[in-house]
């Protein structure tokens, strides 16, 4: 394989890893130094969600974030699995002249489940 297709497919696999697992990382950190912030000087029943009569109940936010958790913990260990397969693929396979149909697919599926993982890690 040529030194420099070689080079790129490297460089693109260690993008896939490490920018979900860098954005995960900030998540986490500004999740832990800043906690819930609470409106000050609004008396109860006046305005936010203190009204207990009414409306739709919304989602637990701490309920959503473990799910969310949850998620992307599953899907970083599927975009391992399928980058390893990736690379052992690109390994035994002498691709001199063309990439073989299954590897683009497979680099197709690490680039959609690393957009996942972006988005949840979002928010």
């Amino acid at each position: 394989m040529d030194p420099k297709k070689r080079n790129f497919i490297t460089q693109l696999f260690s993008w896939a890893f490490a920018a979900p697992l860098a954005l995960l990382a900030i998540r986490a950190a500004v999740a832990q130094s800043t906690g819930p912030k609470l409106p000050t000087g609004i008396p109860p029943g006046y305005g936010g969600n203190n009204d207990p009569s009414g409306g739709v109940a919304k989602p637990d936010p701490k309920q959503m974030l473990k799910q969310n958790q949850d998620q992307i913990h599953d899907d970083v260990e599927k975009l391992y699995t399928l980058a390893s397969e990736l690379k052992d693929q690109v390994e035994k396979t002498d691709s001199a002249n063309v990439l073989s149909l299954s590897m683009v697919g497979k680099a197709e599926q690490v680039e959609k489940l690393a957009r996942q993982i972006k988005n949840l890690a979002r928010g």
